[in-house]
């Protein structure tokens, strides 16, 4: 059989099959090093935008409330006008917190997935480098915004939101002129054209739909990047022992077994 450099099947024949060459070890750890190391940069940097969110919402809810109850005849769409743009914050904020999940689950697979049996001296979780190539290749977002709203509103601005709606109320019960009655009442609710029984109706439908939903994110399931607190004895303590014994029960340590001499 003669060799025909002209015809094309026998140039595509002669050429060498490429294949991958395997990575070594070093390489690889490398690789995860700097790996790791970005996805913690990321994280941190969403984090810090979670913390910015916050400390808006923080400066405008004091701010409303000096703002109110400084003078009297100030009038309660101001704490309106506060609760609203808290709203926006938690929005702002729940949106971010959809991209931290997503970094942060990242980080998780490679602790567990790579570190940790590396530091036990075991080989790598299979499943997790699996599910973290798969979180590389096709990125996208985890966590939904319900389960994120709920998660940042159990977490701070829940109180933030329960605040302002509760001096809300007593603002005006009391201004600007003492509500005796339900009328009296309708008429300090009263914001601008808007009838003072419609704002109260949409205050209390605000409250019921805050606190259901304040309820639930307490029940529910925690994202799988939340930090887990450590679990403590199957006994209840009491209040002076758990002040006594912040980390609870002690964490198992492997021990190596002592020679007998």
């Amino acid at each position: 059989m003669t060799f025909d450099p002209d015809s094309p099947g026998d140039l595509l024949a002669s050429r060498p099959k490429s294949r991958g060459a395997p990575v070594s070890s070093a390489v690889s750890t490398t690789a995860m090093a700097h790996l790791f190391r970005g996805e913690i940069a990321r994280s941190d940097t969403w984090r810090t935008r979670l913390d910015t969110t916050t400390n808006w919402a923080l400066t405008v809810s004091a701010a409303v409330l000096s703002v109110s109850f400084a003078d009297q005849s100030m009038p309660h769409g101001v704490m309106l006008i506060g609760i609203w743009m808290v709203l926006s914050f938690l929005l702002i904020e729940a949106r971010r917190y959809r991209y931290y999940d997503l970094w942060i689950h990242r980080v998780r697979l490679m602790e567990d997935g790579y570190w940790a049996p590396m530091l036990r001296g075991e080989p790598s979780d299979p499943d997790a480098l699996r599910e973290l190539a798969h979180a590389l290749s096709r990125p996208q977002l985890r966590l939904s915004l319900a389960s994120a709203v709920g998660t940042r509103l159990n977490r701070t601005y829940g109180p933030m939101l329960a605040v302002l709606v509760v001096t809300w109320f007593a603002k005006v019960h009391r201004h600007p002129v003492p509500a005796n009655t339900w009328r009296s009442f309708f008429d300090n609710a009263q914001f601008g054209v808007v009838p003072g029984a419609a704002v109260f109706g949409v205050m209390a439908l605000f409250t019921l739909v805050l606190g259901l939903v304040l309820v639930l994110s307490m029940i529910a399931r925690q994202p799988q990047g939340e930090l887990k607190p450590r679990p403590r004895s199957s006994s209840a303590l009491a209040v002076w022992r758990s002040l006594l014994r912040p980390y609870g029960a002690p964490s198992p340590r492997l021990r190596r077994p002592r020679r007998v001499q």
